[in-house]
């Protein structure tokens, strides 16, 4: 049952009583909630986000405050997107209009249905890119001051969240981060807004139309490189994203930026090294509340046996890479389940 102040901000920012709420999903924090206001006679979508204050990126950088930046920001510049209509309780919850649309793209039958869906996608991420950092207002959003800035300004954030929250030493996430501040890439092209965890599962649609990119709150200013490299991870661990070369070609159509395939491998490792903090950090606050760790249990292995092979194909030849790509290949075939479905690293989609 949606908390009587929460239900109370929903209504005094609505305008309206609130008649449904349904939570989305079981997490401690950054919550999702569908909740529809008005009457019998007419009721009005909305979706409600909170945060409890106590999950695993609570009290970082990475809040929903700055999420509800992004909404803000993006309001009047054709990037779909859900509008913002109020932020409550201390910046901890936002409530949203509800875009239309499902985000079930598995049940989509047919493949050439599929792959105009996902082509529609990528014009809707160009769309994204294409936009003028410069004229958007995202306080406390790192501006990359120069070509490398625009991997290490998020590189950074993640490393100050990951110093702060995890005590334990993990010499995967340290090699890991120090060679990939040693190496950012120059030649962007361009500064973009980037989605942050781009790809599957991440925006909703009706028949062959993309009608709102969700879930921002790892949005950054950077390359717009990075998000074809989170769309290529989230593809792979999710599975059946059609025909992602296709859709990559869409992009760079309708993005006007070259597709560097040095770059995106850059940035592949990026988002799993992303992934496997984030992994480490939601075992470490449900394991200090007795929750179920089952899937975080069985992800992180996974990106700790693809990590290495991200690094070594962006040009990592470090002779310690070898033993920490061992660690992770053991950690695999110590499960079950990975040793019988996980997959190794895929090639980039590139056209």
């Amino acid at each position: 049952m949606l908390d009587a102040t929460l239900a109370e901000f929903v209504e005094s920012a609505a305008g309206a009583r609130l008649v449904r709420a349904e939570r989305k999903g079981s997490g401690a924090s950054r919550v999702t909630w569908l909740v529809e206001v008005g009457g019998a006679g007419e009721r009005r979508p909305l979706v409600l986000r909170h945060d409890s204050g106590d999950g695993p990126l609570s009290g970082t950088e990475l809040s929903l405050e700055r999420e509800a930046g992004v909404y803000a920001a993006l309001a009047d510049t054709g990037v779909r997107i859900p509008r913002l209509l109020a932020v409550g309780a201390g910046g901890r919850a936002l409530l949203l209009e509800r875009a239309p649309g499902s985000e079930a793209f598995a049940a989509v039958e047919g493949p050439e249905p599929r792959q105009r869906l996902v082509r529609d996608y990528f014009s809707a991420l160009a769309a994204l890119h294409r936009v003028d950092p410069g004229k958007l207002a995202l306080p406390g959003f790192a501006r990359p001051a120069d070509g490398p800035d625009h991997a290490r300004a998020d590189l950074r954030l993640w490393r100050r969240i990951a110093a702060t929250r995890l005590s334990e030493p993990d010499p995967l996430q340290d090699f890991s981060f120090a060679w990939l501040d040693a190496n950012a890439p120059g030649g962007a092209e361009r500064t973009s807004l980037c989605h942050g965890d781009a790809g599957p599962g991440n925006f909703l649609f009706e028949g062959d139309r993309v009608t709102a990119l969700l879930d921002w709150e790892f949005a950054h200013l950077g390359d717009p490189l990075d998000d074809l490299a989170w769309v290529a991870v989230r593809a792979q661990l999710l599975g059946g994203f059609g025909d992602l070369r296709d859709g990559f070609r869409r992009w760079a159509e309708a993005s006007g930026c070259a597709l560097d395939g040095g770059r995106i491998e850059y940035y592949r490792a990026l988002v799993l090294l992303r992934m496997a903090v984030s992994c480490r950090l939601a075992l470490v606050h449900a394991g200090a509340r007795s929750m179920d760790t089952a899937l975080y249990e069985l992800l992180l292995p996974y990106l700790r046996s693809l990590l290495p092979e991200a690094l070594r194909r962006a040009g990592c030849a470090a002779a310690e890479l070898e033993e920490l790509a061992a660690a992770g290949r053991a950690a695999v075939l110590a499960s079950p389940v990975l040793r019988a479905h996980a997959r190794p690293l895929e090639p980039l989609p590139l056209p």
